[in-house]
């Protein structure tokens, strides 16, 4: 369970990183002229919200199952999840002075979070103290 839980969390990070990571490249083509993109741009930043309650679920299943350092995740759920809806509403909005430097702190996190996951923090293994004959524990 410890493998799987982790790894279900990694999967949702990854992706979630993935959508995050698409949308500057959207956001660039529509400026390039591309404006039928724009559509995509907007559908994507809904997924992107979804994704984060998918790793939001995947968070508190680790938790749930005692399988690692979890409570970070717990508190970046809340932040991440009102700075995409903030993020979607800006940006139809064309609030372009909150809409830019918010994806660039969502896309940031979103690599972070996903770097995270593949790092021992993330797995903590559990430490075993050795006792040396006729020392107390």
């Amino acid at each position: 369970m410890t493998t799987t839980t982790l790894w279900v969390l990694r999967a949702t990070l990854l992706l979630h990183a993935a959508l995050a990571l698409a949308q500057p490249v959207s956001a660039g083509s529509y400026l390039s002229g591309n404006f039928d993109i724009l559509a995509t741009h907007g559908s994507n930043g809904i997924l992107l919200v979804v994704a984060t309650a998918v790793w939001g679920v995947a968070a508190l299943v680790r938790i749930a199952a005692n399988r690692g350092a979890g409570w970070p995740l717990l508190l970046l759920v809340p932040v991440v999840f009102m700075a995409e809806g903030m993020q979607t509403g800006m940006g139809h909005q064309r609030n372009l002075a909150v809409h830019i430097p918010l994806g660039v702190f969502i896309v940031l996190t979103a690599v972070l979070l996903a770097v995270w996951s593949f790092t021992s923090w993330a797995h903590p293994q559990r430490r075993v103290r050795r006792v040396t004959p006729g020392e107390e524990r």
